[in-house]
């Protein structure tokens, strides 16, 4: 995966790169508004990227002594210029500050393609460190997700040797770093976007919640009104600088669907939808489901979740595989005491009630996240028996009815 960054002093434009640029594949954008001597403040933070896409509005507004300070100071940088106007001296003075290829706009699609492939090309080759990003949303109020995210953040990190964040995208509690820890956490989403220019990779691993040396949480607003102040692009430049740092991030998104999110889902190879067996959280869970097909997410990528799960949950169960069309991938085993105890305590499931059948369900869960993120295909089993008691009976009984 390629990551890019647009840097742009023109919020439209900007987006319409982000159009195009995306339609190309195999890539990831980072947005950046501002000049591009910005970015020299920005320190080792763009170790990360690959391409950088500069649009301004003239050859000045493009300071070209700053693109050839950049390009110098990051040789696997490549530049591509995107100007309203271009001559050949313009032409000749963006080649000699290192720019790689310059455009015109009104922009044309094929050209910025076969620009940005370009630019990709020199990449191509490269064993490059993919990061595995899963988001969690809750169906409706009260779900779990939370609980979930952070212990199979841990679970992963501890039973799995990954180095793993997780970021709290839920507006309204951003409790996720106190289901874990019983740490204050040194910052909050907030605080961080407020100083974006100061993030490099010190800054932000100080900011951070550590767990345990591999699993950190990125603590979240915990009041609607402050996350209102968190832009898109301020998150897209966390992520760009941490993402390279860890081997799986997860994000908690609570129930909600805005601006945010759909940044963290757009990176998310699997998306799961946390509910619990009864009929509205499959109502709402149906809703939810439709909102994400009509926002062209993949139900490939779709997860269910099925939270405290009980034996005698059978018909609300066996309702989910009629009303969204698919059987839960996993089942969360309802322990509310495991749970209670971990969370007044501030420590995760897995060193507070190791033996727990709801410690057991984050495991397999961990375990397949990392499958997914390692491209481990299991080898596919017979349904288990409390999957055929939740969606019929099986096979054998089916044949021995109608013998």
């Amino acid at each position: 995966m390629i990551n890019i960054l647009i840097n742009s002093e023109h919020t439209g434009r900007m987006s319409e790169v982000v159009r195009l640029v995306t339609d190309c594949g195999n890539c990831t954008t980072t947005r950046m508004q501002g000049v591009p001597s910005t970015l020299l403040e920005r320190g080792d933070s763009l170790d990360a990227f690959d391409v950088l896409i500069i649009d301004a509005a003239s050859i000045e507004r493009a300071e070209l002594d700053s693109v050839n300070l950049l390009v110098h100071r990051y040789p696997r940088l490549t530049c591509l210029l995107l100007l309203p106007q271009t001559s050949p001296d313009t032409l000749i003075a963006a080649m000699r500050a290192g720019v790689r290829d310059v455009l015109n706009w009104p922009l044309d699609a094929r050209a910025l393609g076969a620009a940005v492939q370009r630019a990709m090309a020199p990449h191509a080759d490269e064993t490059r460190h993919e990061t595995h990003m899963v988001s969690f949303i809750s169906c409706k109020g009260g779900a779990g997700t939370s609980l979930i995210a952070a212990n199979v953040g841990h679970a992963i990190a501890t039973l799995h040797g990954k180095r793993v964040l997780l970021v709290d995208l839920n507006q309204m509690f951003a409790d996720a770093a106190f289901l874990v820890s019983d740490q204050e956490p040194p910052s909050t989403l907030p605080q961080i976007c407020a100083q974006i220019e100061r993030i490099d990779a010190a800054f932000l691993d100080a900011s951070l919640t550590h767990v345990t040396p591999g699993f950190h949480v990125l603590a979240g607003a915990g009041d609607p009104l402050k996350a209102l102040e968190i832009h898109e692009e301020q998150l897209e430049w966390i992520l760009g600088v941490a993402a390279p740092r860890y081997d799986v991030v997860l994000f908690d998104l609570g129930q909600s669907i805005n601006a945010l999110s759909i940044v963290a889902l757009d990176r998310s190879a699997e998306i799961h939808l946390v509910l619990q067996a009864s009929m509205p959280y499959v109502r709402a869970g149906r809703r939810l489901q439709e909102m994400l097909v009509s926002l062209a997410y993949s139900p490939d990528r779709m997860r269910l979740l099925l939270n405290r799960h009980r034996r005698n949950d059978e018909r609300a169960a066996s309702a989910l595989e009629q009303v969204l069309g698919r059987r839960p991938s996993h089942l969360i085993a309802d322990d509310p005491q495991a749970a209670a105890e971990a969370v007044n305590l501030g420590e995760p499931l897995l060193k507070n009630a190791r033996n727990s059948a709801l410690t057991r369900s984050i495991q397999a869960l961990a375990q397949s996240i990392v499958n997914q993120s390692t491209g481990v295909v299991p080898q596919k089993k017979r349904d288990d028996p409390l999957l055929a008691r939740l969606f019929g009976r099986s096979a054998t009984q089916r044949q021995s009815t109608a013998s």
